[in-house]
């Protein structure tokens, strides 16, 4: 006679936990960001408890808060990116053009400011020469 066959029981593989508080990117403090999921009206909140940086997302039914955070992430990286190009979040370019301002006592009888060797910062360099300077 054969023996019967033996059941195991089913050994249930464990999930791996997700974080529930992350970096921030503008105070760079350490699992300071806190994300509330509000599944009811499908809004994901992310603050920052020391600098208090705030962010909101849409969501659904399948979303954790890691996913919150990696949205915050690409909305902050995609500013940057904007910022770099210099367009703000309506189109429009911060590229502007300034005069640059004199003083009144600066200005010559025409109208129009001395021009003499300036250096890279808008010094004059007779003022820049190190011949000047009285050693301390």
């Amino acid at each position: 006679m054969g023996k019967r066959k033996s059941s195991r029981k089913i050994v249930k593989k464990e999930r791996p936990k997700l974080e529930t508080a992350f970096p921030c990117l503008f105070c760079n403090h350490e699992k300071t960001i806190q994300v509330t999921m509000d599944k009811e009206h499908k809004v994901g909140n992310l603050k920052c408890k020391i600098c208090g940086a705030t962010y909101q997302a849409a969501i659904h039914h399948l979303s954790e808060a890691v996913d919150v955070y990696g949205e915050w992430i690409d909305a902050c990286e995609e500013a940057k990116q904007r910022e770099l190009e210099g367009l703000h979040q309506d189109g429009s370019s911060d590229e502007r053009e300034y005069r640059r301002e004199e003083s009144p006592g600066t200005q010559q009888a025409g109208g129009r400011a001395p021009r003499g060797d300036v250096d890279e910062y808008g010094v004059p360099s007779r003022l820049s020469d190190e011949s000047d300077i009285d050693d301390f």
